[in-house]
């Protein structure tokens, strides 16, 4: 599919999926592909109810079953939202500060604001601890929901491992080597992903991809991506992961694709963006990416092939984007006893009344003594006329012809 700034679909991407998309207004959509309009948007947010701070600045799943979506705004609200009847379950305000990182550990919620403040929302009262100054990004470990990695600007927020259940760090990066000046080089940890319960990547407004083992003594990066060309300086906004692989999304020159076990070059680059790449995810397939560009665009690329298969124009700039896969809702209807209704009807599907008012109909079935000498004649070609036609028979014509004679 060449690039146009129009919706379009390729007819080969078939996938019964379903993308979440929160906007820069505040909006919170839902968009089917798989739909007769696989462009229609239901807005799941009240429009009426926005305002300048209502921003989406991250959006998590709940739950492995990806039947709860967590919902962190500027004006520091945190929304969980039921996909299955599509409907905000609870709305509540937590920290000090814009939401920047959301999860869940256990029956608790995990909310990171942008002042390094991190909150456990738990009954009867929250815990707060503070994990340093300049947080950009929190996440929690899908594997092992007691674990939390963090990531922000400068030095002292460079990539952390942490305990939630103790609030204490498990395991702290350490920069790079210093440059040839003898100088430390930038950190800004723009996004931080796990890849497994121990691999953990980042990516940074700097312009590299770094990839940390939190199980050895070594706290510099295993491998890691630089460009070192300068007509090709990058700087990556997000981030995610999917078994070896690694996605990241550019400010100007789309998206990239990364081995992990060999990340000095990228693998796959994603072509067709006109701006910076605000959020990218994986879906569970591994085999499409979908991506959310302040060019108002939400994209579905073959994670393999790079072909931009989706496109979509949300009209206000997304911010974070979710992909699920579709699955049927089994409604269990509830009815009391009064209200049971219930509808008899035969295996053949006749009714009864009918059959005994046909059964004393009589059956006509006898045949004129003519019939069958009839039957034989327009089986011969001969069709006799009736005699108020008008027209003369076929033995009438012959004694007509005899007598001429």
């Amino acid at each position: 599919m060449k690039f146009a700034s129009i919706n379009a679909k390729c007819p080969t991407y078939t996938e019964q999926q379903i993308i979440y998309v929160g906007a820069h207004t505040g909006s919170f959509k839902r968009i089917h592909v798989f739909d007769d309009n696989p462009y229609e948007q239901k807005n799941l947010q009240p429009i009426e109810t926005l305002t300048k701070t209502s921003k989406v600045t991250c959006m998590e799943y709940g739950n492995a079953e990806q039947t709860e979506i967590l919902v962190g705004r500027t004006n520091r609200f945190v929304k969980v939202f039921n996909t299955i009847d599509e409907e905000s379950t609870s709305n509540f305000e937590a920290g000090k500060d814009e939401v920047v990182g959301l999860g869940r550990s256990g029956e608790c919620i995990v909310v990171g604001s942008a002042n390094g403040i991190v909150q456990i929302v738990k009954y009867p009262t929250p815990v707060e601890f503070s994990v340093g100054e300049n947080l950009a990004r929190l996440r929690i470990c899908a594997q092992d929901t007691t674990r939390m990695v963090t990531g922000g600007k400068l030095l002292k927020q460079i990539i952390k491992l942490w305990d939630l259940e103790t609030q204490t760090v498990l395991f702290s990066a350490k920069n790079v080597r210093k440059d040839m000046l003898e100088l430390e080089q930038p950190v800004w940890e723009n996004d931080v992903v796990f890849v497994d319960r121990n691999l953990i990547a980042s990516c940074s407004r700097h312009g590299y991809v770094r990839l940390y083992d939190t199980r050895g003594p070594q706290k510099r990066p295993i491998q890691g991506y630089t460009s070192n060309d300068p007509d090709d300086q990058l700087s990556f906004s997000c981030l995610a992961s999917h078994g070896d692989y690694l996605y990241a999304g550019t400010t100007t020159f789309g998206a990239r694709a990364f081995d992990i076990r060999k990340m000095k070059n990228h693998m796959h680059v994603y072509k067709g963006f006109t701006g910076t790449v605000s959020s990218i995810r994986v879906d569970p397939t591994g085999n499409h990416l979908v991506t959310g560009c302040l060019d108002r665009y939400v994209r579905v690329h073959h994670a393999h092939r790079t072909a931009v298969e989706y496109r979509c124009y949300v009209k206000s700039k997304p911010t974070q984007v979710l992909i699920a896969e579709y699955k049927e809702r089994k409604v269990s209807a509830k009815s009391s006893v009064d209200d049971e209704v219930e509808i008899v009807e035969e295996a053949d599907g006749s009714d009864a009344e009918y059959d005994e008012l046909f059964s004393k109909m009589q059956t006509v079935n006898e045949r004129t003594p003519g019939t069958k000498k009839r039957k034989a004649d327009e089986e011969n070609g001969l069709v006799k006329v009736a005699a108020n036609s008008g027209k003369p028979s076929l033995g009438q014509k012959k004694k007509k012809m005899a007598k001429n004679k």
